[in-house]
């Protein structure tokens, strides 16, 4: 009887071990996962972290708690979402290819048709756009500024944002929009603009990257999803200033793809970073499968954006230059 009573009263402290460790910060995503705190030391600075198990998944998650929640935030449902992205994440592929199809068949249903006028379309389009940026920027920068501030640069990148609180669904939100801005390209179609190959291919791939980033939160995509989101503030907002016929400074447009480029550049460093720590040991909330895939659209981005910049800023400017002094010569 006294071991039988021994046996209980260890239970029940480990009982409540448990219990202080999840009122610490772990969370229940849905009822149907469970977390728990763990702390994890190598050489590389890190924290402790939470464990969110749930859908077949699990995800180290940084516990941040929000002081508020905000507009649409109120109608979040993380469990169906996650559900939704780790079982339709593929889909993306199938709307990327009907994307480019869809292009390519508008494009020669416009050959022999007017442009349109969208002016108070693309204002509309382009400020709401911009405004969700905004909001996205300000809502996941306050997880983004927290982690780091109080927290080691490595938790950042291994470490993902809670799977149930804001920064979780602006973080799927921004998926969702990768679809609301293919319509971007819609618009240069209608309006007989060409589309380079560049801007088809950011919108297809990124749509479809973003997508196999959310089923398992990859970590880093914090970077990527605020970096993302300010630059979006400003082009979109540069875009619909633009659409209402202002002309702005050649400068504004330089420094949004600058700002790209720098974003693209930061993307690789940090992903290479990443790929260090996991393969010294490190436990981080992103797969080698979604890292390959990660390198190889940075890289392409990089080369891509960087020609984009060379050749509609710098060419130009010296073609401009070379005939100005030709012209004071004659």
């Amino acid at each position: 009887d006294g071991t039988i009573a021994q046996l209980r009263a260890a239970a029940s402290a480990a009982s409540r071990v448990a219990s202080r460790r999840r009122g610490a910060g772990a969370s229940v995503f849905g009822g149907v996962a469970s977390s728990r705190l763990v702390g994890e030391r190598h050489f590389f600075a890190m924290s402790s972290h939470a464990v969110w198990s749930g859908n077949g998944h699990t995800i180290l998650y940084a516990p941040f708690t929000y002081k508020s929640i905000v507009g649409p935030e109120h109608f979040w449902n993380p469990d169906k979402v996650h559900a939704f992205f780790a079982q339709h994440w593929s889909s993306s592929i199938y709307l990327a290819l009907g994307y480019v199809v869809i292009i390519n068949v508008m494009q020669r249903v416009m050959e022999n048709r007017k442009p349109l006028s969208m002016k108070s379309v693309l204002l509309v389009w382009n400020g709401m756009l911009a405004v969700f940026s905004m909001m996205g920027t300000w809502r996941f920068g306050l997880e983004f500024y927290n982690m780091l501030t109080t927290r080691p640069f490595t938790d950042s990148v291994c470490f993902s944002v809670d799977p149930t609180g804001p920064a979780s669904f602006w973080a799927c939100m921004f998926a969702f929009s990768k679809i609301a801005e293919l319509g971007d390209t819609l618009f240069l179609v209608l309006r007989k603009r060409p589309v380079i190959f560049l801007h088809w291919y950011h919108h297809a791939v990124v749509l479809v990257y973003c997508w196999h980033s959310a089923v398992e939160l990859t970590a880093a995509g914090r970077w990527f999803i605020w970096m993302n989101y300010f630059v979006h503030s400003i082009m979109y907002t540069y875009y619909a200033i633009v659409s209402t016929g202002i002309r702005l400074p050649k400068r504004l447009s330089m420094t949004v793809t600058a700002l790209q480029t720098t974003q693209m550049l930061i993307g690789v460093v940090i992903s290479v970073y990443v790929l260090y720590l996991k393969l010294n040991g490190a436990v981080c909330q992103q797969s080698f499968d979604n890292l390959a895939i990660c390198f190889a659209i940075y890289a392409s981005f990089l080369i891509l954006f960087s020609k984009f910049f060379n050749t509609a800023y710098l060419v130009k400017r010296e073609k401009i230059t070379t005939r100005k002094s030709t012209e004071k010569a004659e």
